[in-house]
């Protein structure tokens, strides 16, 4: 259960990628290593805590050295990711969501649907925790990831919002207010590369409802 919990968001994700014909022929660590500020994956993948393993032979013996990073941290700016010049991805490891109080969500806003160009994607993961109280039962947010693409120059986190809402009740009012701490911290300018702010910042927005 929890393999198929985990697999259909991504498969969701991939459902309109691209086209028929660069899906047929499309590799996972070449969407990564593009790092495009609107990839569909690598939100998806940041939310999901998913780690990248990275492979290179630097021994004269032929042996192979490996490093892990978080994919969270592997974009380092527009284009940029922490890769060496003999580096290759070797693996992606995608963590299984882990219990039935934890959910995982793809959302994507594309200009058309075949052959898309995202205008923003996100990736989220929340899960929950029932607590007693004084005023009896509440599901409380114990962990939340929120991931975008299209927001800024690289695949980018909406840490403000995600603090926000941790050890929140899982009602209107913390989305409300989560929704106002993402505005504030994907405040774009009318002139941002691309264009579209404010409807990106809307798109956004209406992703944490």
């Amino acid at each position: 259960a929890n393999m198929r919990r985990t697999a259909k968001p991504i498969h969701d994700m991939l459902r309109w990628f691209a086209s028929t014909q660069i899906r047929n022929v499309a590799c996972l660590g070449g969407n990564i290593v593009t790092a495009s500020p609107i990839s569909d994956m690598n939100p998806l993948l940041c939310c999901h805590g998913a780690t990248i393993v990275l492979a290179s032979r630097p021994r004269a013996d032929g042996g192979i050295a490996r490093r892990r990073v978080r994919v969270s941290d592997f974009f380092l700016g527009y284009r940029r990711v922490d890769r060496g010049e003999t580096e290759v991805i070797e693996r992606v490891e995608i963590p299984l969501v882990r219990s039935r109080f934890e959910y995982v969500s793809p959302f994507q806003q594309d200009r058309r649907r075949e052959d898309d160009i995202s205008i923003v994607t996100s990736g989220m993961r929340i899960r929950l925790r029932p607590e007693d109280g004084d005023g009896g039962m509440r599901w409380a947010i114990e962990e939340v990831v929120i991931a975008y693409g299209g927001m800024a120059p690289m695949t980018q986190l909406a840490t403000g919002a995600m603090e926000y809402m941790v050890g929140r009740t899982f009602g209107e009012e913390t989305f409300v207010g989560a929704r106002r701490r993402l505005l504030e911290e994907f405040d774009m300018p009318d002139d941002v590369p691309g264009g579209q702010a404010q409807y990106r910042m809307t798109l956004a927005a209406r992703c944490v409802s």
